[in-house]
């Protein structure tokens, strides 16, 4: 694949990689949301349980990195999840400001139901897509973010 010239390229919004990036996570989280509705849900308390179905035991700071996303953010979303009776959070016994998460009876009940919508929601997003397209797709996808977590690391470096 050639790569592009960076004089041939006219910037705009609509043509932004990463502009397009957030549409589609946003039109993601509407259908999802959308799916989720008659249990109570969101998409970003769906992102931390399905999450905690594959890594239970995860201190909040640990969770927050997995998910991407700032710690009180998460903070925020296991509130809800901890008041919905899905989740419970257990004290470090070596670090009493810090917090084990764990599911409750009542959130392992809802894996089967949740990665069912999950895969709901992406056979909508693929629909049309051969396999292989889509297996092309995620590898140019981590390679972008791969790109900007290393122009990131990049950018922190010629601050110092």
């Amino acid at each position: 694949m050639a790569k592009q010239n960076p004089e041939e390229f006219s910037f705009s919004i609509d043509n932004c990689l990463g502009f397009i990036a957030n549409r589609l996570v946003k039109a993601f989280l509407k259908v999802l949301d959308c799916k989720l509705e008659e249990f109570n849900l969101t998409g970003a308390q769906f992102c931390v349980l399905t999450k905690l179905f594959e890594e239970e035991g995860l201190t909040q700071t640990q969770l927050a990195q997995r998910l991407y996303i700032e710690s009180p953010t998460l903070v925020r979303t296991l509130d809800r999840l901890e008041e919905a009776g899905l989740i419970e959070r257990r004290r470090v016994p070596s670090d009493r400001r810090a917090f084990h998460i764990f599911l409750t009876e009542k959130g392992h009940e809802l894996q089967d139901i949740l990665h069912e919508k999950g895969r709901e929601v992406h056979e909508i997003a693929v629909k049309d897509l051969a396999e292989n397209e889509i297996d092309t797709l995620k590898e140019l996808l981590f390679k972008l973010w791969q790109n900007l977590e290393q122009g990131a690391q990049e950018a922190r470096t010629c601050k110092k």
